[in-house]
């Protein structure tokens, strides 16, 4: 049995769920609301490209729990209940399974994401907006990979615990720290250094970077540049020579990693 084979079982278990379903809706109605709103309060022009800047914060708040929400099942669930060993018995690997269980949801989530702004494009740019294909295809990859990578911590924080609970907590702390905890730490910590009349020293350059780690600040860095016309404004640490590499490692590392651990791990 493959990956492949693995990642199609998986679409089917997540579409026939009524909850997954009802998040998916609540995808793309967000993201329509988004580009209707976006030409009444967006600032001249009203491209699509400038509408993934936009979008980008509305997006990454969704994709995050959604993402969490598909994934912290794929392996526990099965493992509590025992459904795991027989799963294990069939001709593939432990990573094979952990690979494809990501895949499926991933791509149930970057399916939804797809059409989503696709809607959204079609709102943008009828009647007065401008089609930027190019740009806008590469925001649309980029909140897939977006919304692959929360699938992935969640897969991950399911390949390393017991039980189907303990993976949700796991999943919900990372969540929770990723994108609340990190952005509040990091705008305390500057806002204190201004406070305290440093404004240009190493230490707020160490702030500054640690603040654009987390995947959603890489992601809204990584939107706004994908909008900007002049990509020589900043320091280098605000733009994508650090954002991008930071990304695709939250998109290959935690999935990596679990893989690593499940293959070793005794699940008796």
């Amino acid at each position: 049995m493959t990956w492949r084979v693995i990642a199609r079982r998986d679409w089917r278990v997540l579409l026939d769920a009524r909850l997954p379903k009802l998040t998916l809706v609540g995808l793309i109605g967000v993201v329509s609301v988004a580009a209707y709103v976006y030409p009444v309060v967006g600032t001249a022009p009203i491209t699509t490209s400038r509408f993934g800047a936009f979008v980008s914060s509305w997006l990454g708040g969704v994709l995050a729990p959604i993402g969490v929400l598909f994934g912290y099942g794929a392996i526990a669930r099965e493992h509590e209940s025992g459904a795991l060993r027989l799963a294990l018995s069939m001709p593939h690997g432990r990573s094979t399974l952990v690979f494809g269980r990501f895949v499926g949801r991933a791509g149930v989530l970057g399916a939804a994401t797809v059409l989503g702004l696709g809607i959204a494009g079609v709102l943008v740019v009828y009647p007065f907006g401008t089609l930027q294909p190019l740009r806008f295809l590469a925001f649309v990859f980029l909140s897939v990979a977006y919304g692959a990578i929360w699938v992935g911590i969640g897969v991950a924080a399911s390949a390393l615990v017991a039980t189907n609970r303990r993976a949700l907590v796991l999943g919900v702390v990372a969540l929770f720290v990723l994108v609340i905890v990190w952005d509040a730490v990091t705008s305390g910590a500057e806002a204190v250094l201004i406070a305290a009349g440093i404004t240009d020293s190493p230490i707020r350059t160490v702030v500054r970077i640690t603040a654009q780690l987390d995947p959603g600040g890489a992601f809204e860095t990584l939107g706004t540049a994908l909008a900007a016309s002049d990509q020589g404004a900043g320091a280098w640490y605000d733009g994508p020579m650090l954002a991008l590499p930071v990304f695709i490692g939250w998109l290959l590392g935690p999935l990596s990693l679990a893989m690593l651990r499940f293959e070793w791990r005794d699940l008796s």
